[in-house]
């Protein structure tokens, strides 16, 4: 057990009732249909208090209640609270309070808003990953993503840098979501989130679930794995992936992308997200490009034939800490009119690395904090703008097909 968390818990066991300020931290997921659920997760100290949320949608004057579920993250004395809420009203914002049944005068409201079942409006989301080298860096970034309002959030790996043994660090990157990733009138951004190496004891790649036990405990993850889709309607889905550090790229997982991706043909916009990327800007391997590293071929040969085969709208990448947008690609080379644009490479709270200078297959490449601020319009085109630290944006594109058009090979 760490010291300040035992320390923590001492000190506080023996508190009669759990009041609002006693929760560490809250924080949106979801584990099904993001139009009519939202899982309301929330980290405190106390080994026995309840799992209930009373919500309501914004225009209801009754409360109603939900119980969920009671554990801990990992070995910790961290105890993690998580309550699906469903039946919601589509694209609504609802209220909710922790523990305490909510009277004529409630205190501690907290609000979230349901996707809609069509779109019938401009969606907006962030994106990003490799989030907190330090609690500086990380509440900077959320501040940013907070002020752009978006719908929800897309993380994608390395989010507390815990290696699954440092519980106080996981404490950090949940009170900071939960104090500064707030848009409009307080409203929580839901997140939807990736496991990356920094997940996984000591920080390697190519380990089991069980050695990713804290990301595991905190989040409830739709079928209850680190690859899985998400679906809103029938106008996104976002296709998380585990690049190799819970679960292999190739075998079981590339052989479901291949079906996840062929089962929603019909879906207007579709997002891989993934930590390692296929193209990026450092870890290059005896002298040679970036792209060439063992991981980053292992990727574009099980993965990106079904990006290529079914169409996807951009792909999301992640862990070398720069500022990247890659050229269209197809087959390993670009193609301006049917290739996949890839976006990364995890900057959002780390300390930065350098851009190779001749890489054919980057666009634009610095080495800068940053997030994405991703518009999808009703048209079907893509507005992804990169956000710095400072609130500045510095780069981005418009892509203006629906889908990539696939092509046969």
């Amino acid at each position: 057990m760490k010291p300040l968390v035992a320390l923590a818990f001492f000190v506080f066991q023996t508190a009669v009732a759990v009041a609002q300020s006693d929760v560490i931290g809250v924080y949106l997921t979801w584990q099904r249909d993001p139009t009519t659920t939202m899982t309301v997760n929330w980290v405190n100290l106390y080994e026995n208090t309840p799992a209930t949320v009373w919500y309501r949608d914004g225009k209801e004057a009754e409360w109603r209640s939900a119980t969920g579920t009671r554990g801990v993250a990992s070995e910790s004395t961290l105890q993690v609270r998580r309550v699906e809420l469903t039946g919601l009203k589509p694209d609504t914002l609802h209220e909710f309070v922790l523990v305490e049944k909510p009277g004529a005068e409630a205190r501690g409201v907290r609000r979230f808003r349901t996707l809609p079942a069509t779109m019938s409006r401009p969606l907006r989301f962030v994106a990003g990953g490799d989030m907190m080298h330090n609690r500086e860096y990380v509440d900077t970034m959320n501040k940013r993503a907070a002020e752009l309002d978006p719908d929800f959030a897309i993380l994608g790996g390395d989010l507390a840098y815990a290696n699954d043994v440092d519980a106080s660090r996981w404490v950090d990157w949940i009170q900071s979501w939960s104090e500064n990733a707030r848009g409009k009138d307080g409203r929580a951004i839901p997140m939807i989130v990736g496991i990356g190496n920094h997940e996984v004891k000591s920080g390697f790649n190519g380990q089991i679930p069980d050695d990713a036990s804290y990301f595991y405990s905190l989040f409830a993850l739709p079928q209850n794995r680190s690859y899985y889709a998400l679906d809103a309607g029938d106008y996104l889905s976002v296709v998380m992936l585990d690049s190799g550090h819970t679960h292999q790229v190739a075998g079981p997982q590339a052989e479901w992308l291949g079906q996840a991706l062929a089962g929603r043909a019909g879906q207007r916009f579709v997002f891989p997200v993934y930590h390692w990327p296929a193209y990026g800007t450092t870890k290059g391997e005896a002298g040679n490009l970036p792209c060439e590293h063992p991981r980053s071929v292992e990727i574009r040969n099980q993965w990106i034939p079904h990006f290529e085969k079914h169409g996807v709208s951009a792909v999301f990448e992640n862990d070398h800490h720069n500022y990247k947008r890659t050229h269209p690609l197809r087959g390993h080379q670009r193609d301006d009119a049917n290739g996949i644009t890839y976006l990364g490479d995890g900057a959002w709270g780390v300390a930065t690395r350098s851009v190779p200078k001749d890489a054919w297959y980057l666009a634009y490449a610095e080495p800068r904090r940053h997030l994405f601020h991703v518009t999808l319009n009703l048209d079907g085109t893509i507005k992804a703008e990169a956000v710095s630290g400072s609130g500045k944006v510095f780069d981005g594109v418009t892509l203006t097909k629906p889908r990539t058009t696939p092509v046969a090979p």
